[in-house]
């Protein structure tokens, strides 16, 4: 992992590795796709959220031109409430880092939202739902965006997504 992480790792108290990292996290290092199985509260969030982070970090920083082409990770949840509860656990870490997280759901102004997207931000985290409306309005692209997370996918299924994350 990289110095910048493992600092942020020691500043926040993590001391070992949960079952799900200590599985998922080489795997994702490597670029290689990984399905994640485990319970609520066993560290899913920070399971995928490491790889995504060196992968970012392996890329030149946003500037002007590269903040117009959309994220370079994007985490897709269920509900509003799992995404912002992902936003507060990736912000612990990129805040740091001196990357920006930034969440796109329902039941705030979509313009707004799409704003705050443009000006540049490495990880977007969204609803289905509401990320597909912006990427049919163009508020948003996804020109850059090379990892791609779906947390809870199979209860994203059970709630009629599958539309949704086709289209995406």
């Amino acid at each position: 992992l990289p110095d910048d992480l493992l600092e942020v790792i020691d500043r926040v108290g993590y001391k070992k590795p949960s079952p799900i990292q200590m599985q998922c996290i080489p795997i994702g290092i490597g670029n290689r796709d990984c399905v994640g199985l485990a319970e609520t509260g066993s560290g899913k969030t920070v399971a995928y959220l490491f790889p995504m982070l060196v992968y970012i970090k392996s890329l030149p920083p946003l500037n002007e031109e590269t903040k117009q082409l959309g994220p370079m990770g994007l985490v897709l949840a269920p509900t509003r409430e799992l995404v912002q509860q992902i936003e507060d656990e990736c912000d612990k870490f990129m805040r740091d880092m001196k990357l920006n997280v930034y969440s796109i759901v329902g039941g705030v102004s979509i313009k707004e939202q799409s704003f705050i997207a443009q000006k540049g931000v490495e990880v977007i985290i969204a609803t289905p739902g509401r990320l597909k409306d912006c990427l049919e309005r163009s508020y948003i692209v996804l020109a850059q965006c090379n990892y791609i997370v779906l947390d809870e996918a199979d209860r994203m299924i059970d709630l009629n997504f599958e539309t949704d994350l086709l289209f995406i």
